[in-house]
């Protein structure tokens, strides 16, 4: 392994090559200290590494492999580990807080007696009490079952499309195929499809035309999807500007426009108010499925404004497990009154997605289960496209690197030059203001060249050039001061 590469780094970059890395013996085994932060792995090996003391902040871990592992004083914090084996590992002082376990393997681990498990949500885990790990389960059952063949035909009454048996239950497949069929029995695709450009959805043949930003933006979607030339409108593009400027309720269709049409946004930190206050509103819903609209999350993205949402992603994900997992019974014929919790079991991929939709709380996946199957085709349709788009937004915002947004904002007039917003250059604390922008911060706020700032250690210094006449401006914000 190259020495200027870490196993933070190497692991981030995907399992396969860390794999045939530590295959080929390029791997270090001692990685002490190590921490990881909201790290997304599958199917990693990790065995017989020594990681003591590792920390692991709101880690998402699938199968990964900890066997032989020492991992005596790691501390796991947050985030959900799967299917992962802990076979033989040394746990000793380890802490595991506030985070999920699902079907993760204990068995012959040394030190559980000095592990710590504080709020942590265990299914389906074996090892922990010295136990022996049970049989394997029995195979899946694929397609219609003995025990559900004559209630499924009752409930979907005639066959559909021809065929003997209603189509069999396929909650492994992404909301993307799911969405196609489905749209299949609609006929025509609904306009709101255009909304969902990421999950690559059937067309509709024309678009009812309008000069709202909504309708613009719909229309060089459509556009961009069928490969034709997206002209962009000069009105329309500064009716779009003006929008993200005054941060108006169609900030998010503004944003989405000027990106389809290859327009940089002058304004970003203006509309950053409106467009979260949009997101939060609909994540404070009270409905297990309810929608959440892509391209609100779009505009957030495009705009590079991920302070204060990374919190959305958690309940996102949550949303669409359900989502696609009722969308699925649903298509296979299971309804509320028809065994689908006999289907559930059926499938390992049913079960996970019953587990991040509600931690496996049965009474409330059916109560669930029963609203999602009362709406009308059409919008149990459009929530699962929306939150697929939706959650995929909010997956890459979380990986854009910190200072792309300061962590608060407030007044972002004061950031104007040229009629638009100066450009974000870096934010700085404040016993970086001497070797970074000494001569600056003298001439804006009065601090003597080679000095730090006094009383400031809390303060927030936001460093800003103007892209046209390259004016540089140092701002200071303190995390006492009133958001505006």
């Amino acid at each position: 392994m190259a020495k200027a590469h870490t196993i933070e780094s190497l692991l981030k970059g995907g399992s396969t090559e860390w794999n045939k890395l530590r295959k080929a013996g390029k791997v270090p085994v001692d990685h002490t200290g190590a921490t990881f932060e909201n790290l997304f792995s599958a199917n990693t090996d990790l065995s017989g590494l020594q990681l003591i003391g590792s920390e692991w902040e709101k880690c998402d871990l699938s199968k990964v492999s900890f066997r032989d592992t020492d991992l005596s004083n790691a501390y796991f914090h947050g985030g959900r580990l799967q299917d992962c084996d802990f076979r033989g590992a040394n746990l000793d002082g380890a802490t595991f807080e506030r985070l999920k376990l699902l079907r993760c393997d204990f068995t012959g681990a040394q030190g559980l007696e000095a592990l710590e498990l504080d709020e942590v949500d265990m299914d389906r885990v074996v090892g922990l009490n010295g136990e022996e790990a049970p049989p394997p389960p029995p195979p899946p059952a694929h397609g219609i079952t003995s025990f559900t063949r004559e209630q499924r035909t009752a409930a979907m009454g005639e066959p559909i499309l021809g065929l003997d048996e209603p189509p069999p239950f396929k909650p492994q497949d992404p909301p993307s195929a799911l969405l196609l069929r489905g749209l299949k029995k609609l006929g025509a695709p609904p306009f709101w499809v255009l909304d969902t450009p990421g999950l690559q959805p059937p067309l509709p043949p024309r678009l009812t035309t309008g000069a709202s930003l909504e309708s613009l933006l719909r229309e060089a979607v459509k556009a961009r999807l069928e490969v034709r030339p997206v002209q962009a409108d000069q009105d329309a593009v500064r009716r779009a500007q003006k929008a993200l400027r005054l941060g108006a309720k169609d900030a998010a269709f503004a944003a989405g426009y000027l990106r389809e049409v290859g327009v940089p946004p002058e304004f970003r930190f203006s509309a950053a108010k409106v467009l979260k206050d949009q997101l939060r509103a609909e994540a404070e819903v009270d409905d297990p499925t309810a929608s959440m609209d892509p391209r609100v999350t779009a505009a957030v993205l495009d705009l590079k404004l991920p302070h204060d949402t990374g919190e959305l992603i958690g309940e996102a994900r949550r949303r669409l497990a359900g989502a696609q997992l009722f969308t699925a019974l649903l298509e296979a014929g299971f309804t509320p009154d028809n065994n689908w919790e006999e289907a559930v079991e059926a499938s390992e991929q049913a079960v996970e997605l019953a587990q991040v939709a509600n931690g496996g709380d049965r009474e409330a996946l059916a109560q669930s289960f029963s609203a999602f199957s009362g709406l009308p085709d059409e919008a149990r349709l459009r929530r699962l496209a929306y939150l697929a788009e939706a959650t995929a937004h909010l997956e890459l915002l979380a990986r854009l690197p910190d200072g792309v947004e300061p962590p608060w904002i407030s007044g972002p007039e004061t950031r104007e030059c040229h009629e638009r917003e100066m450009t974000l250059v870096q934010w700085l604390r404040a016993d970086e203001i001497p070797a970074k922008v000494a001569a600056l911060a003298a001439a804006e706020l009065g601090i003597p060249e080679g000095t730090v700032p006094e009383e400031s250690e809390q303060d927030l210094f936001i460093h800003l050039r103007c892209s046209v006449c390259g004016k540089e401006k140092l701002l200071m914000q303190s995390p006492t001061e009133p958001e505006e």
